[in-house]
């Protein structure tokens, strides 16, 4: 057995081969002109409506895919050939994206093509996740694959940030509006143009991986399109049935179930706050739309330290005190937050010197929030992987993310309608109420008796991969 190599080194040596580089640099420039579309997507919103139930609105339409159409796309990209698959949709994304384009040039007020685009973009990125996830064995030994997942899972926080809080922000800030003749290229729409121009970038370098490193073992079977379709009927019936058998193993275990939903509400109060940020910067700190940076970007510092040192805060508090304080932590920071806006009105809002005070203030609440989002995501996710056997963790991450996506849905409409009907702070009250009632919840139900007959489920453990493997 050879001995394991350190992180930093594996990976160089991972970037090192060609054909995982080039995979690694298509992900890498897709993740980010994905997120930096989102950041798009919201600021053309806030431009056009100042609704925030409309911004949810492309949130939820960049949701929706993820949770009708996520797990049969995998079972698809099972069978298809995995380099086309990853090929076709970076095609499909730049075209997608360079079509938006051309209709916002011609007319900017139709804001249906920015829903359909987030759907678009999402919709196909089901399709290109789980294929990039089953190239990466084909381009690494048996001794580089950890490191090389390890490397992705990292590159996509990377991107997250590259694309929403950095790349994104300064192209709207910096590019200029083009007139080309009676119509007009804004910032936004430039910004597009680049990002179809990234997804073309990404086809490219796909191109260039070896169509050898993809060839499946054993003969290959022709597909005809009845067969496709029986599959795909064979397909919504096992996901369905598995997703089933998933959510009855949670509900037997208190703890995983507690954790599935700790770690499903951390993602939807990230979610909400993605939708709250966009009216938070014009309404509350005055600049537009295109200055979220500052509030994204000091939260997702704070998430990326937050995360460094959080294992030993869990060994110090136990997670469940952790993730209680998390939860009052953030409640108070977005309470504190809405009460800024009052105490900018009493000192006199449109004196420059205090505007800057209660930019940089709010900056600072937003850092410390990230840091309690890490209280709540981190030791939820850790309990989740503790209390899940391998045999059925898939099903039971995959039945987390349906949970996270489905639920987020008529939260985000509900937060935008407060918003919209009762102004921001309302919401950001609604917000704070919730977060901290969920925490005190998590601390009662973790202490609650909850009598369950552990023998049988032990004997179900053990049978259940017998069961699936014929």
């Amino acid at each position: 057995m050879s001995s394991a190599t350190p992180r930093g080194e594996g990976f160089l040596t991972l970037l090192r081969k060609r054909n995982f580089l080039l995979l690694w640099l298509a992900q890498l420039i897709s993740m980010t002109a994905f997120w930096a579309v989102n950041y798009g997507l919201i600021v053309l919103i806030q431009e056009k409506t100042a609704s925030t139930t409309l911004i949810g609105l492309a949130i939820i339409c960049a949701s929706l895919p993820a949770v009708v159409i996520g797990a049969p796309a995998g079972v698809f990209v099972d069978r298809r050939n995995k380099r086309r698959v990853l090929f076709y949709s970076n095609c499909l994304r730049a075209i997608a994206t360079f079509a938006f384009v051309v209709s916002l040039v011609i007319d900017s007020s139709q804001l249906v093509l920015v829903y359909l685009l987030a759907l678009l973009i999402s919709a196909i990125g089901q399709f290109f996740a789980p294929a990039e996830g089953a190239t990466i064995p084909k381009l690494v030994s048996e001794d580089e694959l950890m490191p090389a997942l390890s490397l992705f899972q990292i590159t996509s926080l990377l991107s997250n940030a590259l694309g929403f809080l950095f790349l994104a922000p300064l192209l709207l800030i910096f590019l200029p509006t083009i007139p080309l003749g009676s119509l007009t290229v804004t910032p936004v729409e430039s910004l597009y143009v680049i990002l179809a121009v990234f997804y073309a970038i990404c086809a490219l370098l796909i191109a260039l991986l070896p169509a050898r490193n993809f060839v499946e073992g054993g003969p290959l079977r022709k597909t005809t399109t009845a067969d496709l379709t029986a599959e795909s009927l064979g397909v919504l019936q096992t996901v369905w049935y598995e997703m089933l058998q998933a959510w009855t193993f949670i509900r037997r275990r208190p703890l995983l179930f507690q954790a599935v939903l700790q770690l499903s509400f951390a993602g939807i109060v990230i979610a909400v706050i993605g939708q709250l940020a966009s009216p938070l910067v014009t309404r509350l700190l005055g600049l537009p739309a295109t200055s979220m940076a500052f509030v994204f970007a000091p939260a997702g510092i704070g998430l990326v330290l937050g995360s460094i040192s959080m294992p030993r805060i869990c060994r110090f508090l136990g997670k469940s005190r952790t993730i209680l304080s998390g939860c009052i932590a953030l409640a108070v920071l977005i309470v504190l937050i809405a009460l800024s806006a009052l105490l900018v009105q009493h000192l006199g809002g449109q004196n420059p010197a205090v505007r800057t005070w209660h930019v940089i203030a709010v900056g600072l609440m937003m850092f410390l929030a990230g840091l309690a989002l890490d209280f709540i995501n981190i030791p939820a996710n850790t309990a989740m992987q503790e209390q899940t056997p391998d045999w059925i963790k898939g099903r039971v991450l995959a039945l987390q993310l349906a949970l996270f996506n489905g639920v987020s849905i008529p939260v985000i409409l509900l937060v935008g309608w407060i918003s919209d009907n009762y102004q921001l702070p309302t919401a950001l009250y609604f917000l704070a109420s919730c977060i901290a009632i969920f925490g005190i919840w998590g601390l009662l139900y973790e202490r609650k008796p909850h009598p369950r007959e552990r023998e049988e489920g032990d004997m179900q453990e053990q049978r259940e991969p017998e069961r699936i493997t014929r």
